[in-house]
């Protein structure tokens, strides 16, 4: 086997076992885990000690020096366990293969050698734990931090809303007041204004980076104008649309489905509407459809209705056809 090949195995139980000192939860390591630790720990110093040793480098150069290294790198790899195993195993290996080969006689200088790696070796792991368990402490206190912001973020996003509400209710009062309550035009207003708040209820479910479920917003938008069951058949992947997009989305299919309730396909209990949507790269094609519904025919003036789809940012394209209108709407979903 090559070095090369060697050291990427040893990485691979190294970063394997990085988490074997504990649960995450700080429960103790499992028996199996305590002995891959120290089986562990013990091949990596064999390793180490015999590159030490078939090294030829001059008597003067520390015999320790590869165990060390090994220590060192274990250091941002290992659990304790593994780097205590191989501080004991290294010191007892090196004595007995490279300091002393072929005897199991400890001179003095031996000893002090011994010695001296044993004082080092247990400073490398004191610092090195306490600069783990520093590291462990900053990331809870950062997570902590981001939990806390995430939950205030929350927290402010549902006080604006219900302040949204709040206004589009008091805009929907004076609208009334004006214009006299009961009138077509009154009631019509009111439904886009709550069409509006229903699409804010679902960007709050993304605090971070607005943004709308196309599947969510397609049903949530359609659902007043399900009279039974099958009415308004949707299909199409789900993906995200952007705050912006998802508003002008919503008001289009609520007045798509109103002028379906007034005068398509769901004005009768034969009709039914198909809607299916696309995402082609960074366009998004949806596909608007009546059937079984009496006959249409062109509006004879241009509402605002008809501008919100056609005008409104959608662009959308109607066909009024004998079964019933057509409309696709293409979009730019933009860098999504």
């Amino acid at each position: 086997m090559s070095v090369r090949k060697l050291s990427t195995s040893l990485a691979r139980l190294l970063a394997h076992n990085a988490g074997q000192e504990g649960g995450a939860d700080g429960r103790l390591p499992s028996i199996w885990g305590v002995a891959q630790s120290l089986v562990i720990g013990v091949a990596v110093a064999a390793i180490a000690v015999a590159i030490r040793a078939a090294l030829p480098l001059p008597t003067v150069v520390n015999p320790f020096t590869i165990v060390f290294l090994a220590l060192t790198i274990a250091t941002f790899y290992a659990n304790l366990l593994v780097r205590i195993s191989m501080a004991l195993a290294g010191a007892v290996l090196t004595w007995r293969f490279v300091m002393s080969p072929g005897s199991w006689k400890m001179t003095l200088i031996e000893g002090y050698t011994l010695l001296g790696y044993a004082t080092v070796a247990i400073a490398l792991l004191f610092t090195s734990e306490l600069y783990r368990r520093s590291e462990k402490r900053n990331e809870q206190a950062l997570l902590a931090l981001a939990r806390s912001e995430a939950e205030q973020q929350r927290l402010f996003a549902r006080e604006l809303s219900h302040r949204l509400k709040n206004v589009l209710a008091i805009v929907q009062a004076i609208a009334g007041q004006t214009f006299g309550r009961g009138a077509p035009e009154v009631d019509m207003f009111a439904s886009r204004l709550k069409a509006l708040g229903n699409v804010h209820n679902l960007l709050l479910d993304h605090v971070e980076r607005p943004t709308a479920s196309v599947r969510s917003l397609v049903e949530g938008a359609l659902a007043p104008f399900a009279g039974f069951p099958g009415s308004i058949r949707s299909s199409g992947p789900d993906f995200d649309l952007d705050s912006q997009l998802a508003v002008s989305m919503a008001l289009a299919l609520h007045e798509l489905g109103t002028n379906a309730t007034k005068h398509g396909a769901l004005s009768v209990d034969s009709g039914w509407v198909e809607v299916e949507w696309q995402r082609v790269e960074s366009k998004m094609h949806l596909q608007w459809r009546e059937h079984g519904g009496p006959p249409v025919s062109p509006p004879t003036r241009v509402g605002f209705g008809t501008k919100l789809l056609t005008k409104g940012g959608m662009g959308a394209d109607l066909t009024f056809e004998p079964d019933g209108l057509r409309c696709s709407i293409t979009t730019d979903l933009g860098a999504q």
